[in-house]
């Protein structure tokens, strides 16, 4: 069963490259002057950049909410003059800072963002057609500065551009996932290239885009394994991630679009777009389950063109039947694909259990979902998924 010409995925066309997959073509800015900025902006740029800076100090001595509400809102006008990489630079910026001024740790609760954040936090996801809120694209995808170029995305080359702490271990976090994602590009391209063969009826190109789907993961399964060299899970568990925690009925001051208090999930790995896109394409089903319910929910907090893309090879369906009608090397080949993306699921089971269950005691996700259960389904199910 051969795709129609117009559904045939392409990575490519969605900001997608074999040496970073998801991450931007651009690197990420480290400041807001690394681009022009417009007249009129430098000073409220300026002070969200030295206050982003200093974040680890100020939640350190307990100093930030007094500086965060300091702050003056950026006009709305001026985020129009932005280039492209400072409205995302000033959504990641107000996202962390928010994150920290509501979630500060031995602090007192509160439900409100000022201003001089909320009002620049909700225009740049405005623009960007995101929720205004701290995920994964500014957690990690655009996180990162490379200390030399030259090394390309080694977790030990991949330094953070905004976080919590000073620890090198919430550093080698955001690190990991980076490289995690750089190396999925090879898979996400080949696997355009494998419904590419697909319509063109070309098995050639069809097994080495499942080759190269599993050299791909097998190499993102290898960068994983290393959370554990610099992160400790005890550190992960008390001193970063509550950070991490989404919002509940939590008023964003200054913003008449938002009518009342607002509630948004935090930033999670499940708002990644490469293990759903990889789903997709390689036609691996998963039943309904209110983890299911959950990761489809996350989506709403990827970029749009990541979004499409999964939409995309969701919606392209037919390599699997190519493949289960063809000869046992392209059978071979899709199967350690499916391999290769079972053996990454099940590396990041057990990292769950070492991170979060037995850090925390808690089994339990955002609602009360029973994440064990379902995420030990899913690989299992992907397991099922071989020919």
């Amino acid at each position: 069963m051969n795709p129609e010409p117009g559904s045939v995925p392409d990575p490519r066309a969605h900001g997608v490259s074999r040496a970073r997959g998801f991450l931007p073509d651009d690197d990420p800015l480290v400041s807001f002057s690394d681009d022009p900025v417009p007249p009129g902006a430098a000073d409220v740029l300026d002070a969200l950049d030295a206050l982003a800076d200093a974040l680890p100090e100020h939640l350190a001595d307990g100093t930030l909410r007094d500086r965060t509400r300091a702050l003056d809102p950026i006009d709305p006008a001026v985020v129009d003059d932005l280039t492209h990489r400072q409205v995302v630079r000033l959504r990641q910026v107000t996202g962390f800072l928010a994150s920290a001024h509501v979630h500060a740790i031995d602090a007192d609760p509160v439900d409100s963002i000022p201003s001089g954040l909320a009002v620049g936090l909700y225009e740049a996801s405005d623009r960007l057609e995101q929720k205004p809120m701290l995920a994964y694209d500014t957690q990690g995808l655009h996180n990162w500065h490379l200390r030399d170029a030259s090394d390309g995305f080694a977790v030990d080359n991949v330094d953070a551009v905004v976080s919590f702490t000073d620890l090198d271990d919430e550093r080698w976090f955001y690190a990991v996932h980076v490289a995690i994602e750089a190396a999925a590009g090879r898979a996400l391209v080949a696997a355009g290239d494998a419904y590419r063969g697909v319509h063109d009826d070309d098995r050639a190109l069809v097994e080495a885009a499942c080759r190269e789907i599993a050299e791909s993961l097998g190499e993102c399964t290898r960068i994983m394994q290393r959370m554990t060299e610099g992160n400790d899970p005890a550190v992960f568990a008390t001193d970063y991630r509550p950070y991490f925690d989404g919002f509940d009925d939590v008023v964003y001051e200054g913003v008449d679009a938002l009518d009342g208090p607002q509630s948004y999930r935090g930033g999670s790995g499940a708002q990644s777009s490469v293990l759903p896109a990889l789903d997709g394409a390689l036609d691996v089903d998963h039943a309904a389950t209110s983890l299911l319910d959950h990761l489809r929910d996350m989506r709403a907090y990827m970029p749009p063109e990541h979004r499409a893309l999964v939409a995309d090879f969701e919606a392209a369906t037919g390599l699997r039947d190519y493949v289960a009608d063809s000869d046992p090397a392209l059978v071979d080949a899709y199967d350690d694909a499916i391999d290769a993306l079972h053996d990454f699921r099940k590396i990041h089971l057990s990292q769950v259990v070492q991170y979060i269950v037995a850090a925390t005691g808690d089994a339990t996700g955002t609602g009360g979902t029973d994440f064990m259960q379902f995420l030990g389904t899913m690989r299992n199910e992907t397991a099922d998924s071989r020919l």
